[in-house]
């Protein structure tokens, strides 16, 4: 456990961190300035859209069969710019299909979380959900035959199919007792998949977690830090 110094010392850098937070929120306000996230490349996207037989310049290898995909954050909804950032914003995953040296089709969507389906008139995606927040917008990776979307020490992994739709707000068959991380690392020698996992709320204890290769986790051993 942390001693009264070390908390003292945490709560301090904790309030610096907001404070600066506060402050790039404030320069965030002037009208006459373009939102940093929210123009240029960071410009939101505002439908779902499934384009096919897409133009190539050059050669793709004939080699190449599978998915290119990507993810980030994407609003449903128009934000406050006031208050808006980067990290908060609803995932979308965008993806490329390749195969026999074609392009088959570019796709993006939605991770559905609850924000997403209500500013989209959806019903919401299946699956439970690790406490109050759901939304998605870091990494997307491949796993146990299936796709993943995480996110950092917040909720449940989501489930995605070979279209990029979301199957279901999966803690890997129930199996995963707290949130996850954005950045687990595959074993090259059993294939399993390797996260640091912490909560936010709690600064003396991370989780070293190992999903098996049929998606369901073998170990959850927690750590205490100082």
């Amino acid at each position: 456990m942390a001693s009264s110094v070390e908390t003292a010392i945490r709560s301090l850098v904790t309030k610096g961190v907001m404070s600066i937070a506060e402050f790039n929120r404030d320069r965030l306000k002037a009208p006459e300035a373009p939102h940093p996230f929210l123009t240029g490349f960071h410009t939101p996207m505002s439908e779902e859209r499934t384009l096919t037989d897409l133009t190539v310049t050059g050669t793709i290898p004939a080699e190449l069969d599978g998915r290119y995909i990507r993810i980030g954050p994407n609003p449903a909804a128009p934000p406050d710019p006031a208050s808006y950032h980067w990290f908060l914003g609803d995932g979308m995953v965008h993806g490329v299909r390749l195969r026999d040296g074609k392009a088959e089709w570019y796709r993006n969507r939605w991770i559905k979380s609850t924000a997403v389906t209500n500013a989209l008139g959806l019903p919401p995606a299946p699956g439970v959900r690790n406490g109050l927040g759901d939304t998605i917008n870091t990494n997307v990776l491949g796993h146990a035959g299936s796709i993943w979307a995480l996110v950092e020490a917040g909720a449940y992994p989501a489930r995605l199919d070979e279209n990029l739709e979301t199957i279901a707000h999966d803690p890997f068959d129930g199996s995963l007792k707290g949130s996850f991380t954005a950045h687990p690392h595959l074993d090259p020698d059993t294939g399993e998949m390797h996260a640091i996992c912490y909560e936010g709320t709690d600064q003396n204890r991370i989780r070293h977690v190992v999903v098996r290769t049929d998606g369901r986790v073998r170990r959850e051993e927690p750590i205490q830090v100082q």
